[in-house]
């Protein structure tokens, strides 16, 4: 297995693609019931292979990710062969930069000397999938990238 096995509440929630998954192996509900009482390092296998389907095709769709604390903020581009990376850091404990307030706080503040703000870009090791799964499992989330965007605009050398 390369990624880790879905919850129970995450295969509930996908109960119908598991079920696509399933037929496409061949096994209609009545095989599934009897695999699942006489063969379950079968049942292992198929939950695990569904699995890294599901991570496999979430992480190739990834775009952007974004992982926050209260005092800074780490906006991932995903592109094919590298990423670009925006790192927003604050010296003011009282804003919190993970909330949408704390952004738009931090945009106004964005020349004072309580902002810092970096950018790199950065190729894959060892490759794009396990960076962004890496960092997944550090706590960053899926973004739609509009934190970037706007951020991205900031920085000199950035396409407007």
């Amino acid at each position: 297995m390369k990624f880790h096995r879905l919850s129970e509440a995450q295969f509930h929630e996908m109960h119908e693609e598991f079920s696509v998954f399933l037929a496409s192996n061949s096994i209609d509900k009545k095989k599934w019931e009897r695999i699942k009482s006489e063969v379950p390092e079968k049942v292992t296998f198929l939950l695990d292979k569904f699995s890294d389907l599901v991570w496999e095709k979430i992480l190739n769709q990834c775009n952007y990710l974004e992982f926050s604390t209260p005092s800074q903020l780490f906006l991932f581009h995903t592109k094919k062969n590298s990423v670009d990376v925006l790192v927003v850091k604050s010296l003011d404990i009282v804003q919190d930069l993970s909330t949408p307030i704390g952004f738009q706080w931090m945009l106004k503040n964005i020349s004072s000397d309580y902002i810092s703000l970096f950018n790199a870009s950065k190729i894959y090791t060892p490759n794009r999938t396990d960076f962004i799964y890496s960092y997944l499992k550090k706590g960053a989330v899926l973004s739609d990238g509009q934190y970037f965007k706007h951020l991205k605009s900031y920085f000199p050398n950035s396409i407007k």
